[in-house]
């Protein structure tokens, strides 16, 4: 559990930086901007991107017979070497993803990266109903193998004020992280 967890985080740091990075230029909050660059130098210097690009030939078979038979119509992925077994990443249809497997090549979890037009509509819904004067910037759809195949979906929110990080799982929402603008 805590190997999956940790595979996910690592997938999800980057994202989190990438996607809030974006907020600098209305934000003047230094410490978050701080934690932000460290972050992206941390990943840096565990992982070197170079270094984590694999060859198919260096993928578990399993996985990539799995990946095959789940995403038919995708083409020109890429593999890469993560803490626990390789991921594989590509966007189709505006949907960013990457899809992790165990180095015995079984699923382990998946990530998704899209925008608000993309996300389900009861999910929006619930959204929406508490927070109807904010802006979706970005929505994260993550799905491991502790699931119970009910991914958790985690929604960027911006108002003049605020930036929030919400989540959703089973019809249930809270708030993941809080981050209030500097004027």
């Amino acid at each position: 559990m805590k190997k999956i967890l940790f595979t996910l985080a690592a997938g999800l740091i980057p994202a989190l930086v990438a996607t809030n990075g974006a907020y600098a230029q209305n934000s003047v909050n230094t410490e978050v901007v701080e934690a932000q660059k460290n972050v992206t130098e941390i990943e840096k210097t565990l992982t070197p991107a170079n270094d984590r690009i694999v060859n198919l030939g260096a993928v578990s078979p399993k996985a990539l017979k799995d990946f095959s038979k789940a995403y038919k119509n995708v083409t020109a992925e890429s593999w890469e070497k993560t803490g626990e077994g390789f991921a594989a990443k590509f966007t189709s249809n505006g949907v960013q993803s990457m899809i992790y497997y165990n180095n015995k090549g079984a699923w382990t979890g998946s990530l998704k990266n899209y925008h608000e037009e993309k996300m389900p509509t009861d999910v929006r819904k619930i959204v929406k109903r508490e927070y109807y004067d904010y802006t979706i910037t970005f929505v994260q759809e993550v799905l491991t193998t502790d699931s119970d195949s009910i991914p958790t979906y985690i929604i960027h929110l911006e108002d003049k004020d605020s930036i929030k990080l919400v989540r959703v799982h089973d019809g249930e929402m809270d708030v993941w992280k809080d981050y209030k603008k500097q004027s």
